[in-house]
């Protein structure tokens, strides 16, 4: 087919996907993708595109499947936001994306030996980047935190392979008086109010997870650390379609 028969064929078919970088295999449920300002319903078989917001309603979970072999899985409720998706035929160059709520769980196929490819969950809270291995993450009130203003945590599960978290952490306690200056006992002072942090203020907090490790990252800006993986905090609703699915 020549150039003019693509473009017809382009035409006739708005459906037709053109920058496609994987596809629905599996749903359970609802899910919708919305992509320059329009909405549809996806359904096994539906291709994926770059700059995609992918949707899971209640009850429902779906099985994505990438142009490079790498599988995403995300559970009811979840929104995930494809931001960056480069493949060369077959291979990964980059991928990245932005969970804003809910359950990722990934198997990120390995790159080729010497490549720089990556592959990426970010939360506001902190960055996944891995290269190949099973890892997933849950952000947001599915996270079950039980403290109000930990709701928003991240928390990041290592199955197999090795994953790098990187955190944004406070440098200093904002409002802190400098040394010396707290005054003498009963004297009254002005109190600073809120202020904007600075970029000084900040630094990053790497932590490497190895195999049936995890890490908590939530709402308080302190170093998280490395612990033992909860085996059974992977056994939910989500987990188990998970596993029928792998």
């Amino acid at each position: 087919m020549g150039k003019w028969g693509v473009a017809a064929a382009a035409l006739l078919l708005p459906g037709l996907a053109l920058a496609s970088i994987g596809s629905v295999t599996v749903l359970e449920g609802t899910a919708t993708r919305t992509n320059g300002g329009q909405t549809v319903a996806l359904q096994a078989g539906s291709e994926i595109e770059l700059n995609d917001t992918i949707e899971v309603g209640a009850a429902s979970n779906v099985k994505l499947t990438l142009t490079d072999e790498s599988v995403l899985m995300l559970g009811e409720r979840s929104q995930l936001i494809i931001d960056e998706a480069t493949f060369e035929g077959q291979e990964r160059k980059g991928f990245a994306a932005r969970l804003g709520l809910g359950k990722v769980w990934a198997k990120v196929k390995k790159a080729l030996a010497g490549s720089d490819s990556k592959f990426e969950v970010q939360t506001e809270r902190a960055v996944a980047g891995v290269r190949g291995t099973v890892f997933r993450v849950d952000y947001g009130d599915t996270a079950k935190a039980m403290i109000p203003a930990q709701k928003q945590r991240m928390i990041v599960r290592v199955v197999e392979g090795r994953v790098v978290v990187t955190q944004e952490v406070r440098k200093a306690i904002q409002g802190k008086l400098p040394s010396g200056s707290e005054g003498k006992k009963g004297e009254r002072k002005q109190v600073a109010g809120p202020q904007q942090v600075s970029e000084e203020e900040w630094e990053k907090n790497f932590i490497e997870l190895q195999k049936n490790q995890q890490v908590v990252v939530d709402s308080e800006l302190k170093p998280a650390k490395a612990q033992a993986l909860d085996a059974s905090a992977m056994k939910d609703t989500f987990g188990r379609f998970v596993e029928r699915n792998q």
